[in-house]
């Protein structure tokens, strides 16, 4: 066997421009203020549930508000870590790079190949486009391909 086609990681980065950072800023309070809803939601449901529950259920008021308290708590830790994300973003640097996530892309290697360049591979943003395309640490312009 000759070659072989693998799954290989792929790490997704976007260079900090003021429009990406505006619009990641605007994403996160988009996202918290939805969270503070839900929060509020929640609190109003548990209010709801022990009117209901006293007079039909008192044995399950205690794990209905069990419940509600886990969910507010859950979304309520999520909102802090997008509170610091958001304290991030306004940090950034511009022209810097910031991980956007991963994804995966398949690959065929070859005997004879390099692993760590086949295997260690980048795409950077500017603005949604495309810019470069960097395997193994050294960077590949589109173009060149």
């Amino acid at each position: 066997m000759d070659s072989l086609n693998l799954i290989r990681p792929v790490l997704v980065k976007a260079i900090v421009t003021e429009s990406f950072k505006t619009s990641a800023a605007a994403e996160h309070q988009e996202l918290i203020r939805r969270l503070e809803k839900e929060i509020e939601h929640i609190d109003d449901q548990e209010n709801k549930l022990v009117a209901v529950l006293e007079k039909k259920n008192p044995e399950g008021l205690a794990n209905a508000r069990q419940t509600l308290k886990q969910e507010r708590l859950r979304r309520v830790e999520e909102r802090q870590k997008l509170l610091m994300r958001l304290k991030e973003i306004g940090m950034w640097a511009l022209d810097s790079e910031v991980t956007l996530g991963k994804m995966e892309s398949l690959v065929t290697l070859q005997v004879g190949d390099q692993w760590n360049r086949m295997m260690s591979v980048e795409i950077i943003l500017k603005d949604g486009i495309v810019t470069e395309i960097r395997e193994g640490g050294t960077g590949v312009d589109r173009e060149d391909d």
